[in-house]
Formats: C-alpha cells, structure tokens, sequence
C-alpha cells in the first residue's frame, strides 16, 4: 500500500507515544505525545503520565486545530499500540468521520514521519540537557523548547519555508531565540522590591511563550514563570551542583538539629527523672509511694496515703472521749425533737 500524502492541512495527521522515560517531571509525566500535520510538518506535543491519556488529549488536540486552520482532520496515521486500537478511541473516529489508519506490526517505517520526528526529538533534548549540566527531570521543558525551535526551522519537505509559516502563513521571528538553559536575570517591577533590593534574580531559561515571553525557572523556590523583561546571559549556566550540594548540608543541618533537640529531651527527661525531690511536712508520719515507681501490674503508682481506719468494737469506743460526747450530743438532740 502507498502512504498516503496530504493535499491539504490535516488531510494527514501522524502520531505516536514516545517513552516511557525513567525520570518524571515535576507533574509526574512520563510519556511525549506527538501530532504532525503532513502538509506542513507542523508538530505539537503533550506530556502525558500514561497512555490511557492519548484519546482525552486528542479531542483537545482535533478541536484546537480544526478551529485554527478551519478545515477538519480527515486522516489519523499511528501505529497499532493498545492506546490507539483502544474501542473508544475507534469508536470517536468513526462518529467523527476520521479513517484512522493503522501501520503494520513491527514496521515503524510507515509512520517514519512521526519516528524520525521523535528521534530528532529526544537528541535535542539530551544535548540541550547535556549542554547547561541541566538536571534531567526538565526533560519536559526541554522537549517543548524543542519543539518550538523545530517549528520554526527549515525542513527539506518544505522549500524557504518553515513549518510554522507553512501552518500560519506568517513568517515567524527568531530574534529572540537563547540557549536553554542558560543563566538569566528576571527584572524584578518597582512595586514589588525596596529601596536596596536587587532589581533582577537569577533564573534559569527553559523556554518560549506564544505571547513572546520566556518561561523562567527558579532553582532555589522551584517555581516556573514567565517575563518579557529577561537579560539571558548565555555564556552562563546554573551551578546546579553547588545547589544540591547547599541541599544537602541543609538537609543535613536540619536533621543534626532535630537529633540534638530529641537528645536534649532525653537527657532533659533523664536528668529530671533522677532527680530526689524533697518531702512535704504534712507527709512526713505517712506512707508515701512515689509515681516513679512501678508495680508488679506494671501500673503507675500515685501518691497514696495510708490513715488510721475508724473505730470498730464497743471497747474501742468506750474508751474514746470523743466518742461519748458524741453520743450524749446525739441523745439530747433526739430528746428536743421529741418534745
């Protein structure tokens, strides 16, 4: 069978699943999914975390697409993986009118399109990665950078045209294109700093926005963002090993002081169960047991008090005063309350 060649945008459309990759990103995605439009070799991807993902993000791709070029996809080219042959994902090209075409087992040649573009691909990204000593779990951002540098560049299927022209009909503006990964300066707004603040930090370039922006990076908050006001200095790079190295002795520093604080608690809690305390006056003619002591029961014994019982027998009694005045105070109140 001879592959089929777009006459039109979205006539024909490739894709396939890269990965999965041992390193995830900081959103957990492990797997690039790729669409190329053959007509003009426009290429978009989608960092997904499995490839149960693929016919969720296709919808998303197929509606943004069609919306921007105005025609609709007609033919899907992938390979034969449980993602593809999935029953819904048959069943949402056929209820869209798209032939979903399939290349046979172990021929990734007749997909060659979206196999060359993966293995260009994953060697941007280990160079760009390689180039800055850019730690490997930006893979993510490097291989959108990728992307977008690889839209705007030539291929041989189009003549003194780029992919992204071809798919916009402007030509696109590479001025601003940086090094990734190189070390830049983020312009910090007036209202956002004092008087002796420093008027920029230092960021880490990891790539371009639609708008005409870079996406910053901030090693020591973690945080991405993006800034027309950058100064990229691409002659410099991130010390990314003095960074962990300062991880590290923090890490360290932090739990030699929770080890110092629970030792002092112990030694605290020692010092003070060793300690003698001195007994009260008023208990001094009593039987005291203190707290610190364990039974046979293994139970805590309080402080208990042992005291003389009551009075039991009539010889006992009558040999306390105290008694018969109680006994005679009794009598006289039984003898008012009777008159």
């Amino acid at each position: 069978m001879i592959p089929t060649k777009a006459t039109a945008k979205l006539g024909v459309v490739y894709s396939d699943v890269c990965g999965p990759i041992q390193v995830e990103t900081p959103s957990g995605n492990r797997y690039i999914l790729t669409f190329i439009n053959d007509l003009t070799r426009k290429m978009w991807i989608y960092l997904i975390k499995r490839k149960s993902e693929v016919l969720s993000v296709f919808r998303k791709f197929k509606s943004m697409v069609e919306r921007q070029s105005g025609s609709n996809i007609k033919i899907l080219r992938s390979n034969g993986g449980r993602e593809y042959a999935a029953i819904e994902f048959s069943g949402f090209c056929e209820k869209e009118g798209i032939v979903h075409e399939f290349t046979p087992p172990y021929t990734p040649e007749h997909n060659g399109a979206a196999e060359r573009r993966n293995r260009t691909l994953l060697n941007m990204v280990r160079c760009m990665l390689k180039t800055k000593k850019v730690p490997n779990f930006l893979w993510g951002e490097a291989a959108s950078a990728a992307t977008y540098v690889l839209n705007r560049s030539p291929t041989r299927r189009l003549k003194l045209m780029t992919p992204e022209e071809a798919w916009t009909g402007v030509k696109p503006d590479v001025s601003h294109l940086r090094i990734f990964g190189s070390l830049c300066y983020k312009h910090v707004p007036d209202p956002l700093r004092r008087k002796l603040d420093d008027k920029s930090t230092p960021q880490v370039l990891i790539g371009y926005h639609e708008t005409g922006g870079y996406k910053l990076y901030d090693p020591n908050s973690e945080h991405v963002s993006t800034n027309r006001d950058v100064y990229v200095d691409e002659s410099s790079s991130w010390d990314w090993m003095v960074a962990s190295t300062e991880a590290n002795n923090i890490s360290k520093i932090v739990l030699e002081k929770e080890d110092s604080v629970d030792q002092d608690t112990t030694d605290l809690t020692l010092r003070k169960s060793g300690r003698r305390s001195r007994l009260s006056s008023y208990l001094r003619d009593c039987d005291v047991t203190h707290d610190t002591v364990v039974t046979s029961d293994g139970n805590l014994v309080h402080s208990a008090l042992s005291a003389e019982s009551e009075l039991i027998t009539f010889e006992e009694a009558a040999k306390d005063g105290h008694w018969w005045r109680a006994m005679e105070e009794e009598i006289d109140s039984i003898k008012r309350n009777n008159t």
